[in-house]
């Protein structure tokens, strides 16, 4: 299952495995909601979150003040990439400075690691 490669990834296998934590247990004392929540312990903002409130999608937060326009050309790197639109699948807002994967449309997790390695780099600019 994707979704827990992805989370044995980030907290198991990336290179900044030691400086994750779980957004619920560091901002909502451990309540769940509709996601996982990444955040870097160096840094306030979530990197990463996979939600059901997407159906079954993988977010990338880059960052609405310093990298709306860099979302958008990832997002459409990995348009590209999966061989699927995200926008068209979703018809809600999608948020500046977020990048979007559908779980479904991802063969393997090599084909998004780099882009979480750089979610996570991106997030932690000032």
């Amino acid at each position: 299952m994707l979704a827990k490669e992805i989370d044995d990834y980030i907290y198991k296998k990336s290179l900044y495995k030691d400086d994750d934590e779980d957004y619920h247990q560091r901002y909502k004392n451990g309540v769940r909601t509709d996601c996982i929540g990444y955040v870097s312990k160096k840094g306030s903002y979530k990197f990463a979150t996979i939600t059901a409130a997407r159906k079954a999608c993988f977010v990338l937060h880059l960052g609405k003040k310093l990298h709306t326009e860099t979302a958008k050309k990832i997002q459409m790197d990995i348009d590209e990439l999966l061989g699927n639109e995200y926008e068209k699948s979703d018809l809600t807002r999608l948020t500046p400075g977020e990048v979007y994967i559908r779980l479904e449309w991802v063969d393997n997790i090599e084909q998004i690691v780099s882009y979480i390695d750089k979610a996570y780099e991106m997030r932690l600019q000032k």
